[in-house]
């Protein structure tokens, strides 16, 4: 894991991450251009070390001869100083500086500029006139090599100071500012996938929960009106067990609206078409008639039944053998009405004291 000073201080987002990958893009193409520029100075350089090398000898060799022809002149009688000292006049050679840019680099050039050549019109006159003009020349020629040598030396010292400082820039994006752009953005990607891991994960924890309740309220449905025996027979069974699949599914069965509905119509018709189915086996006990129909009329004198007339032999049946059942079936009596579960009890007792076959004779 990347410590904070490793990468930048910024907030997790899709639109940071963008903005990270633009200037990481930006930075390889800085980088890349001034790699370019790197390699132009630095050839350059090796051009102006080049010419360097030659001038050098050039202004030598100028050098030496422009002090052996005054030496020459001084030779042949022509004394220099009186005039030089006599007669004092402005500079007539200037040095110009002009301004270039070389691959990208400002860069300040000199020239000599001469207004009017011989300073002095009159050295040489009584004698050595000719040899006096060769030393004019030849310091003139001298003069210019020296120009044009300074002008390189300059030049080619801005440009190693250019160079360094393309070389330090490279460095510094290369080892420095791109990674730490490239660990910013790696940092942003893992924070954005992690937040997408918890939101897939959050939603199958909420479909899968939807469809335990799902698989509970139908197996809810489905022992609610079981026997004993079957109830027994499916616990043994193992019927109950479902793998819970992670498999979507219409979020509307679970509307309240859409819920209280179904149950409405499991407490009105289950009980109706299991008494009919139950009918033959409640009527083939007439021993039992009074009693089921006392507790009726008991029940309804307290509640208010809203079950039909002709099915209370088969609903009070139901009610009793529902009043036995498993405990671990508790689940199936969530849906049934408070009172259902208080007439279960009283109906019993009151069965109790009202069947014949239990009764003793006074």
């Amino acid at each position: 894991m990347t410590s904070s000073s490793d990468r930048l201080p910024i907030f997790p987002s899709r639109a940071n991450l963008v903005i990270m990958q633009q200037r990481v893009l930006a930075a390889k193409r800085g980088m890349g251009l001034l790699k370019r520029k790197r390699d132009a100075i630095d050839l350059k350089l090796r051009d102006l070390n080049r010419l360097m090398d030659e001038r050098e000898e050039t202004v030598d060799n100028k050098i030496r001869l422009a002090i052996f022809s005054l030496a020459k002149a001084n030779l042949l009688g022509t004394d220099f100083k009186p005039m030089i000292v006599s007669e004092s006049k402005p500079g007539s050679a200037y040095m110009r500086r002009r301004h270039q840019k070389i691959v990208g680099v400002s860069i300040n050039s000199f020239e000599l500029e001469v207004h009017h050549p011989g300073g002095f019109p009159l050295a040489g006159l009584s004698c050595g006139g000719a040899q006096v003009q060769k030393v004019r020349g030849s310091f003139e020629e001298a003069l210019r090599e020296i120009v044009e040598v300074a002008s390189m030396e300059y030049m080619l010292r801005m440009l190693v100071i250019a160079s360094r400082q393309t070389n330090m820039r490279v460095n510094a994006l290369d080892h420095v500012v791109i990674p730490r752009l490239v660990k910013t953005q790696k940092y942003i990607s893992g924070e954005l996938e992690e937040l997408e891991r918890e939101d897939f994960y959050r939603l199958k924890r909420s479909q899968a929960k939807q469809l335990e309740a799902k698989i509970a309220f139908s197996e809810l449905i489905k022992t609610r009106n079981m026997t004993e025996e079957e109830l027994n027979d499916y616990l043994r069974r193992g019927a109950f067990l479902h793998p819970v699949a992670d498999v979507l599914f219409d979020e509307e069965e679970f509307n309240a609206e859409s819920v209280e509905g179904r149950r409405r119509q499991v407490r009105i018709h289950s009980p109706v078409e299991i008494a009919e189915e139950r009918k033959e086996f409640s009527l083939s006990r007439p021993s039992r008639r009074l009693s089921i129909k006392h507790s009726l009329t008991h029940r309804d004198s307290r509640h208010d039944s809203y079950l039909p007339a002709a099915s209370s032999s088969g609903m009070q049946l139901f009610l009793q053998r529902g009043a036995q059942r498993d405990p671990r079936s508790s689940r199936a009596n969530l849906l049934a009405p408070p009172h259902w579960r208080h007439r279960n009890t009283s109906s019993s007792s009151e069965e109790e004291d009202t069947d014949p076959a239990t009764t003793k004779p006074n």
